[in-house]
This record gives C-alpha cells, sequence and structure tokens, in this order.
C-alpha cells in the first residue's frame, strides 16, 4: 500500500544550521579576527573573546555588527575616537573575518537543487529567522539564496549603523527581507501563523524546516503547521561548539538543554527528521496553492505580538 505524502503549499525555512552550517564558518571566522585584533590591541585573545562574549550579552545579539569596536580592550586602546577611526585601525582583523567566511559559507548538500525543484513545482518559499536583517542579508546573497527565496523573515537591526556609513540608510537589493519587531522570538506561533496568512496559505498546507527542536519544531506544530525537522544540522564539530558558547550571549541553562534535546524529550514531535535536506522530497509533495494568485508580501507588515510564545 502506498502512503499518500502530505501536500505541501508553502515552505518555510529556518536559515542558520538549516541551509548552511553556521557554526563552521562563524566560529572559525571570529578567531581569526580575535588571533589579528589581539596582536593589534596588544591583549590576550583569551581577554579579547571575553570581552566579545560581555559585548553579545549586553545586547543579547552573538552576532552584533562590529562588536570588536566595542569591546573594553578597544575602549582602552583607542578612548574617545570615532567608531570609523576604530574600524580603520582593526580593519586587518574585519578583514580576516571576512575571507574565512567567504571560504566556509556553503550551502548543505542538496539544499540548491531541492529549492529549485520546490519552486519549480509553484511551492511558495520562504525564509524564516532570529538572526537580524543586515547578517542574514549579506549571507543570503553571498549563498545565492536571492534567487530562490522570495523573501526572508527576519527581525531589524536597532543598533548603531555601519561604522563607514554617514546614516542609517540600508540599500535596496534582490534580496526582500520582510522585517520583524525586534522582539520577535520563536517559538512564538502567532509569527508563524502571519507568515502564512501574508502567503496565502493555511497553516495545514506549510511546512517548516529548523534545526531546533524547542524552537522551530514547537512554534510550527503549535501554529498548525507541519514541521520536519533539520537534525543534520545538529552535529557541530566539539571544538567550535564549546569556542561558540565561550563567546554567545546564550544561557548556559538554554545550552545545556539544547545539547541534550531529541525527537523523543520534545513536547511537539516533529513530523519527519532529516538526516539531509534533500530527503524533504522524499516525505512531502510540493505544489502551487490552491488559489494561484500572487500575494505580494510587504515589509515592517507583520504585528508585534508578544515576545515569546
Amino acid at each position: 500500500m502506498v502512503t499518500r505524502r502530505p501536500v505541501v503549499h508553502a515552505l518555510i525555512l529556518d536559515m542558520d544550521n538549516t541551509l548552511y552550517d553556521w557554526v563552521a564558518y562563524f566560529v572559525p571566522a571570529v578567531r581569526a579576527m580575535v588571533t589579528v585584533a589581539a596582536t593589534i590591541l596588544d591583549v590576550s585573545e583569551q581577554e579579547l573573546r571575553g570581552d566579545l562574549q560581555v559585548v553579545h550579552r549586553g545586547y543579547g545579539n552573538t552576532e552584533h555588527p562590529f562588536a570588536l569596536l566595542e569591546t573594553a580592550a578597544v575602549e582602552r586602546r583607542l578612548p574617545g575616537v570615532s567608531r570609523r577611526v576604530r574600524h580603520e585601525h582593526l580593519l586587518p582583523a574585519f578583514t580576516a573575518f571576512n575571507e574565512v567566511r567567504r571560504d566556509r559559507l556553503r550551502l548543505y548538500p542538496g539544499v540548491a537543487a531541492t529549492l529549485e525543484a520546490v519552486r519549480a513545482a509553484g511551492c511558495r518559499v520562504v525564509g524564516h529567522t532570529e538572526a537580524k536583517d543586515v547578517n542574514i542579508n549579506s549571507r543570503a546573497r553571498a549563498l545565492g539564496l536571492d534567487a530562490t527565496l522570495e523573501a526572508i523573515y527576519a527581525p531589524r537591526f536597532t543598533g548603531l549603523p555601519h561604522p563607514l556609513s554617514t546614516d542609517r540608510e540600508r540599500k535596496q537589493d534582490t534580496l526582500r527581507v520582510r522585517v520583524l519587531p525586534p522582539t520577535a522570538r520563536k517559538p512564538n506561533p502567532e509569527i508563524a501563523r502571519q507568515i502564512s496568512d501574508q502567503l496565502g496559505v493555511p497553516p495545514a498546507r506549510c511546512l517548516y524546516v529548523g534545526d531546533n527542536l524547542s524552537k522551530d519544531v514547537t512554534m510550527a506544530k503549535r501554529a498548525g503547521m507541519l514541521a520536519a525537522w533539520a537534525r543534520y544540522g545538529t552535529h557541530h564539530d566539539p571544538g567550535l561548539w564549546r569556542d561558540l558558547v565561550a563567546l554567545s550571549h546564550w544561557d548556559p541553562a538554554a545550552v545545556n538543554a539544547a545539547e541534550s534535546a531529541d525527537a523523543e524529550s520534545s513536547q511537539y514531535a516533529p513530523d519527519v527528521t532529516l538526516d539531509a535536506f534533500d530527503e524533504l522530497r522524499e516525505h512531502y509533495t510540493f505544489a502551487a496553492p490552491v488559489d494561484s494568485r500572487v500575494v505580494q508580501l510587504e515589509p515592517d507588515c507583520l504585528r508585534a505580538g508578544s515576545a515569546e510564545g
């Protein structure tokens, strides 16, 4: 007897560690930056990593843009000077970060071909992330996802502008970032429901794919969506993971819970567990929504709702 695969009209994708290995590029890039910056600032790498974590915790963001410029070591070495001057002084460190990112940031195997096939079937495909819009924008474009995803939902970055910018004006490009409230957090199911509403697809015909059981899968199931757990995205080099935790803003209790989580321990179990992204097509049939009209997605259009679900 052949089991009918669920029909999906909208594919909603977590980004980091679902479409690409964020840990595998970000941690080595930070390591390279710290090595160069520590020499410039005449401090130990350990001290500088500790300074970075203080900044990350202060903003609640491990990817806080140009956090290095706000570290205690930089404040001591370059007191009272502008961010532009600090950036120029530390340019070799930022260059080291960018070079490693360029070498290591890659889509997981099968992602590009699978997304092309899903789009060709008429299914709507969008991204949804807790990474700030400025962070996700640059790496999505670097990975060519601007040609595959019709939009990415991401919280707005509300911090200081780029140190070389004269204002806060944002560049317009081909990637459509739909700005979420800065406090929008997974696993708030209202965010997922609003995305499905914007797409014009009922939650029951939406498939959410993510690597985090307690955030991605829980949110999707509470919103009435199908959920696939990207288990492959939870496998990280132990040394890289250890260094990431030491840099991050994360609460230690939350880290421990995430490290011990599995499908059986989660209150909301995934419908499917994936060991590779391209397994999606083995479990689901992707098709255009019954209502074939194009729903226009507008920026800054989701309600703030509650910060947590």
